[in-house]
């Protein structure tokens, strides 16, 4: 694998930082054992992952994969994740995403598994920094099929419910995608908690266009 040295001193940067996010995250309980997978975009057609099996909480630069977009091994130890080509397809789809996170966020989690999606309960915030949450339909993890329904929805989302699955974020830097997964969770367990007291509140389509254009004019960390 041959890196510039620009994308070899951006590549340490973001193994760190992969590092750091799975054990932020990891904390949270997002990722249990080994479940989940985290990524960053090193150059237009390259990307670094978590490898097949490794424990998101006790990463080490060992446990991080070189990959093209096409999904073929470029450097590292051990077989990249098993969902690479979900990875593959959010940076194939979306040229501004640089990072993509999935866990699952037991609250999240339980509204994919009943396949209840994430759009009774719209506040403020949660429209203004994370957007709308897609329901992605079930496909076998690691499938042609899930990324192929996940592109569906890519272009206009930056948070994803995977039915019977679990959460996916994008972001354009890896806080951002690990912080839109903690904002998804924390949707999920305020809608859960919610819901039986009452009816949500609705949103306009007027106020929900005015909290999305403010979405649009800021950038979130």
């Amino acid at each position: 694998m041959k890196l510039s040295r620009d994308e070899a001193r951006d590549l340490d940067v973001l193994e760190q930082t992969i590092v750091e996010v799975g054990s932020y995250l990891a904390g949270r309980d997002y990722h249990a054992a080994l479940a989940g997978n985290i990524s960053a975009r090193i150059s237009e057609n390259t990307l670094v992952c978590t490898r097949h099996g490794a424990n998101k909480g006790a990463l080490t630069p060992g446990d991080l994969v070189v990959c093209d977009l096409d999904g073929n091994k470029l450097g590292g130890e051990g077989g990249p994740t098993s969902e690479l080509n979900m990875h593959c397809t959010a940076y194939r789809v979306r040229q501004d995403v640089r990072a993509v996170v999935h866990a699952h966020p037991p609250t999240a989690t339980c509204f994919a598994a009943t396949s209840t999606p994430l759009d009774k309960l719209m506040l403020p915030e949660m429209v203004v920094l994370l957007g709308p949450v897609a329901l992605v339909p079930y496909a076998t993890p690691g499938s042609k099929q899930l990324g192929e329904e996940l592109s569906r929805y890519l272009p206009a989302h930056d948070a994803f419910l995977l039915e019977n699955h679990g959460a996916l974020t994008a972001g354009d830097t890896l806080w951002q995608a690990a912080y839109r997964m903690e904002l998804l969770e924390h949707n999920a367990r305020i809608t859960w908690m919610a819901l039986p007291l009452g009816r949500p509140f609705a949103l306009n389509p007027e106020g929900l266009e005015a909290l999305l254009d403010i979405r649009k004019r800021i950038r979130f960390p």
